[in-house]
């Protein structure tokens, strides 16, 4: 998602599910979270991003370079060249803040509340800046925090490079959602399940650096399975969430692949990049694909 909070997507899954492309240069011969395939006139690149970098993470693997290069259009999941910030802004206004005078106290369980004030007051942030936030907009907000902490920078994520560099080389920019549709999955979810969502976030924060490097290891891997399977975890122990996983990936998925499958049937070269979890598992773009297009995973 693409405001200020929200171009990170997920639970502590808000701070794992952007993160998940890392390009360094490495001796030997390695899987990327990039994939290729051809329709009868087209070429199709598909590139897991993460939404938030270091400036270190630079520059991107050379097969990344080249798809790019060689792609006539390319495709996010959200065109940030669009975005009006006005216009974001009061949807993120409608979609994520409470009427006065209702905060987030009336809809927190007081566990979920003792949580907040804690991590508050550690991070010295007073809760009157943030009490009107609904949790799913809170959640994000916390999510951001951390990511800024450990030292990713949402304007370095991948999206945002490669869409300005389309810019300045007037590459035609496409998008498979739009920040209205995005909005609607996050805030879509019940109050109940926004408050499980933030409580998980609160409660798995400490554990965040460790769960990026295991992250990070899989990417260099090639391996979006077990990204997909790290950023899950949670819902191992709190199965409430299985649906807004489902919400939040695999119905995504299911939109995202009949997109695509659109671009390949046009005679153009097109760039699709996506955030990496959207690739792996059984109901991962990758996978429903598969059965109508011979595809490869590029190797660096």
């Amino acid at each position: 998602m693409y405001s200020k909070y929200a171009r990170t997507l997920g639970a502590s899954t808000t701070i794992l599910f952007g993160l998940l492309l890392f390009a360094t240069a490495q001796s030997e011969e390695r899987k990327l979270c990039l994939w290729s395939f051809e329709g009868e006139e087209s070429q199709i690149y598909m590139l897991g991003s993460i939404h938030a970098m270091r400036k270190s993470m630079y520059p991107l693997a050379s097969p990344i370079v080249r798809a790019f290069n060689q792609s006539d259009k390319v495709v996010f999941e959200v065109d940030l060249t669009r975005l009006n910030a006005p216009e974001m802004n009061k949807v993120m206004q409608e979609k994520g803040m409470y009427e006065r005078p209702d905060t987030i106290e009336k809809d927190l369980q007081s566990e979920t509340f003792t949580l907040l004030k804690d991590y508050l007051k550690a991070n010295q942030v007073p809760l009157a800046q943030v009490e009107r936030m609904k949790p799913w907009y809170l959640m994000l907000t916390i999510g951001q925090r951390e990511l800024s902490r450990l030292g990713f920078d949402a304007e370095l994520g991948i999206d945002r490079y490669l869409q300005q560099l389309a810019l300045h080389e007037g590459k035609e920019i496409l998008q498979l959602e739009t920040f209205g549709e995005q909005i609607n999955i996050l805030s879509s979810d019940s109050i109940e399940l926004q408050e499980l969502s933030l409580r998980v976030s609160l409660e798995e924060r400490q554990n965040v650096a460790q769960d990026l490097n295991e992250l990070l290891a899989a990417w260099e891997q090639g391996n979006a399975d077990k990204m997909l399977d790290l950023t899950l975890q949670s819902t191992l122990r709190y199965p409430e969430l299985t649906k807004q996983m489902d919400n939040l990936i695999d119905k995504r998925n299911v939109r995202m692949a009949q997109r695509i499958r659109d671009y390949a049937d046009t005679s153009n070269t097109y760039l699709i990049v996506v955030g990496a979890l959207h690739m792996g598992g059984k109901n991962g773009i990758i996978r429903l694909l598969q059965d109508d297009y011979q595809i490869t995973q590029l190797t660096y």
